[in-house]
């Protein structure tokens, strides 16, 4: 259930999108400690977008995850996917962020149910 969104104002062609979304879902799995076959990785390039006053290359990530994140966690998770991110995208570090969305188990579906019936809680 793990889901990584990233917009970026880097066109297309300059991504090779097999090996960044390859490498960040087994980033994702690893970091959260969750199957990879759950793993949802995106990446929208050609986005218009600035950061800080500048259209230089940059990103905006949204990551939500049913757990496994907090104040500690997501600090690990940052770790973990920033350098990934910045090495596929060509961003530096500083010209992007990531979102953390804990999501509750009834806000996210899947098999025609929720997650708060799949897990039991």
């Amino acid at each position: 259930m793990p889901n990584l969104r990233i917009e970026t104002n880097v066109p297309k062609d300059k991504i090779d999108m097999k090996t960044c979304l390859t490498e960040l879902s087994k980033a994702l799995a690893a970091t959260t400690g969750k199957p990879e076959q759950y793993m949802v990785v995106q990446v929208i390039p050609d986005v218009a977008m600035m950061f800080g006053g500048s259209d230089e290359p940059c990103a905006n990530a949204f990551f939500m995850c049913i757990g496994k994140l907090g104040p500690e966690e997501n600090k690990v998770h940052a770790a973990n996917l920033f350098p990934v991110i910045s090495k596929h995208l060509g961003v530096p570090q500083d010209r992007f962020y990531i979102l953390f969305r804990d999501a509750p188990t009834h806000e996210v579906a899947w098999k025609s149910t929720t997650f708060k019936d799949i897990l039991g809680k």
